[in-house]
């Protein structure tokens, strides 16, 4: 198929950015939650206040070595234009919105690149916005969008160029990827060795082949010394090997391989397509095991009638260059987060990428087949973006019903004189951390800040190499230092957990081993009578030391 000129595909595509910014930021606007699924951002919009404050002297992460600058400057610029001035956790979701915008354009692009017709390409947009995570994120304040839409487009240039590499195209490539793993570490990993194996089936000589490969390596060397160079004595700057290997999150509770990651991939996979709850742990992934089973039905079904339609064409080089950039990054992708967070949808978002695809091939090959089939997966096309946006519907006002709880919280156990304990990913703790004080959980370290809290699963996140019984001793010293102190303790849902619950969750932190020497040590030592029910929060238990103990 011919492909139109430069030009006119250029305006198409921007055209495709402005509505699908005008869409996100509407409903940013809507849904006033920018905080659904995952806190995170919260903490990185607050990671990247001294960026806003004074950019000269902020810190650099290594694992975020791009990202806070950009977004500090970005930040910076929404202040100087009056918009949402001094509040950058709210700033950050519009600033998404603009990467999920440029990342729709991008696929977009693609699809008429390969198709030559808008027919194709509108349809196969609106189902990647529309994908469960890319929306969410998109909406949200979470750090991920930016590196993944440059990774993302690096992967679309691949796709189309790789089967005739150049050394324009391979160093374009290296350039765009380098700069979005820059944004955020660990996207090298799944998509590298993708990109590599592209290069070596590609119909070229093996010689020139060989050379590609040293040339998009060569590439991301210099991207990567030019940068550091670029920051060179800038306050927490970074030597070349330490931007190559951070080692974010291994040495961590989050490494591991157990059963309960089973669930939180299904949980990952499954939410791509259709994000419809918070399964952020195994117990809740197994609660909603058949509709998520169904969504990831829904993908393979996908992927079979792809592979069928195409496999007729499983020759051409294009195709080839493709599925191995997409498919690879697929399984590269799926084997890190098995062993890290499936569960969670920055680190599925990149890795899925491939359902787009699939589907836009899918829709290429119904409408050279025929009207009437790809009439009805063009209307499909829409199916997950209004599902998603229903799902999302139900968090509509989020933020605000947090702050007003927040408030009772604080009206009802004045922080001042309480300690509370949590399970440890409570989103109340984000708004207790963001708006009280920026005083972490004591982990053996017990402290006067407003928010004073104790993490149950504090051990099993930053000291993987733990026994049980020192876990469990840990959480009884710091339990005993408020009392000492003469705080009031007051502790979550977490209190009526049985072992088998407390187990399914520590499962995810590869420590359910740990869960008896909890579960005992609490309730053989400490005994709890409920207080406070809050709204989308939950019940609040007064503890006490047993007399006997």
């Amino acid at each position: 198929m011919t492909t139109p000129p430069g030009p006119a595909l250029g305006w198409q595509m921007a055209l495709a950015f402005v509505l699908s910014l005008l869409f996100l930021t509407g409903l940013i606007a809507w849904l006033q939650n920018v905080h659904m699924i995952t806190a995170n951002g919260m903490y990185k919009s607050i990671q990247a206040e001294p960026w806003i404050a004074d950019f000269a002297h902020a810190r650099l992460d290594p694992s975020n070595y791009l990202y806070f600058p950009l977004y500090g400057a970005s930040a910076r610029l929404l202040d100087a234009l009056g918009v949402l001035r001094g509040v950058p956790w709210k700033q950050f979701a519009y600033l998404n919105a603009v990467w999920a915008s440029l990342g729709v354009a991008a696929v977009y692009g693609f699809v008429h690149r390969l198709t030559g017709t808008a027919k194709v390409a509108v349809p196969a947009a609106l189902f990647h916005l529309g994908c469960g995570f890319v929306l969410l994120l998109a909406v949200i304040n979470e750090d991920i969008m930016p590196g993944y839409t440059l990774v993302l487009v690096s992967m679309l240039l691949a796709g189309v160029w790789f089967d005739r590499p150049t050394v324009a195209r391979v160093v374009g490539v290296g350039v765009v990827f380098t700069l979005g793993w820059l944004v955020e570490w660990r996207l090298i990993f799944p998509t590298l060795p993708a990109l590599l194996l592209a290069l070596a089936i590609a119909p070229i000589p093996v010689m020139r082949r060989a050379a590609m490969i040293v040339l998009l390596l060569a590439s991301i060397m210099a991207v990567v010394i030019a940068t550091q160079l670029l920051w060179h004595g800038h306050n927490g700057s970074a030597g070349v090997h330490n931007l190559l290997w951070t080692g974010k999150g291994v040495d961590s509770g989050w490494a591991g391989l157990t059963w309960g990651k089973a669930w939180t991939m299904l949980s990952g996979v499954g939410g791509y397509l259709l994000t419809f709850g918070a399964h952020n742990d195994p117990v809740a992934s197994r609660q909603a095991a058949l509709p998520l089973a169904l969504s990831v039905l829904l993908q393979v079904a996908i992927f079979v009638a792809c592979a069928v339609a195409l496999w007729p064409r499983r020759r051409e080089a294009r195709l080839r260059a493709i599925a191995v950039v997409f498919l690879g990054t697929l399984g590269a992708g799926q084997a890190l987060n098995l062993y890290s967070q499936p569960h969670d949808p920055q680190m599925q978002v990149n890795v899925m990428a491939w359902l787009t695809v699939a589907w836009a091939l899918l829709l290429a090959a119904m409408a050279e087949r025929g009207r009437a089939v790809f009439g009805v997966l063009a209307v499909l096309s829409l199916a997950p973006l209004l599902l998603n946006i229903g799902f999302f519907a139900r968090w509509r006002d989020g933020d605000t019903e947090a702050m007003g709880a927040l408030a009772t919280i604080e009206q009802r156990f004045p922080p001042a004189s309480t300690v509370f304990v949590y399970w440890g990913f409570e989103p109340i703790t984000m708004w207790q951390y963001a708006l009280w004080s920026r005083s972490w959980d004591w982990d053996g370290t017990p402290g006067d800040a407003k928010f004073k809290w104790i993490a149950i699963d504090a051990g099993a996140i930053r000291h993987a190499g733990w026994t049980p019984e020192q876990h469990a001793e840990s959480i009884r010293r710091d339990l005993d230092a408020a009392f000492a102190r003469g705080y009031r303790v007051v502790i979550s849902d977490v209190w009526t957990w049985s072992v088998e619950e407390l187990a399914q969750h520590l499962s995810g932190l590869a420590a359910a081993d740990r869960a008896p020497a909890i579960h005992a040590m609490l309730h053989d030592h400490y005994e709890a009578t409920p207080l406070l029910n809050v709204p989308g929060v939950g019940t609040y238990y007064e503890m006490r030391v047993k007399s006997a103990y």
